[in-house]
């Protein structure tokens, strides 16, 4: 079996620990998801960092405390996903659907959200820190508690 079928059902079987392991070791193999259907799945605790997932169906997924630092995640599908303290630093999440998706202390610092639909979504704690907001449909955040400094919104 080749390494792509390993990592990949490992990921596919949910065997987060597993896949983790065969990350570290494996740093610096490109990891491309794209267009795969994940909906569903349980990959939380992830180590997702660095990998291309475009076009993906992330939907009703638990991606709680998953690492998608510098990863290209555009055009994806995540509506209804629990990101709860997933990391996304410098991410590239352009185009992609996270209608009511949990947010609640996820990090989108650095990231590019332009063209996003976040209705619906859960703050608290979110961090859009020098994020790319532009033309993203989002729900009005009073009462919400998101850290929006340096946040591009036009």
């Amino acid at each position: 079996m080749s390494k792509k079928v390993d990592w990949l059902g490992l990921l596919q079987d949910s065997k987060i620990r597993e896949f983790n392991e065969w990350r570290m070791a494996n740093i610096f193999e490109k990891i491309d998801l794209s267009g795969i259907d994940f909906s569903r799945k349980n990959l939380s605790n992830a180590y997702l960092n660095g990998i291309k997932c475009n076009g993906a169906n992330l939907s009703s997924c638990n991606l709680q405390r998953a690492n998608f630092a510098q990863s290209e995640v555009m055009n994806s599908n995540l509506e209804n996903a629990d990101l709860t303290n997933a990391i996304f630093i410098y991410g590239n999440l352009k185009n992609s659907k996270l209608m009511n998706a949990n947010l609640s202390g996820t990090n989108f610092m650095w990231s590019d959200l332009r063209n996003c639909d976040l209705k619906g979504c859960k703050f608290k704690k979110t961090v859009f820190v020098e994020a790319k907001l532009q033309n993203a449909k989002i729900d009005p955040l009073e009462n919400q508690s998101v850290y929006l400094k340096f946040a591009k919104l036009d």
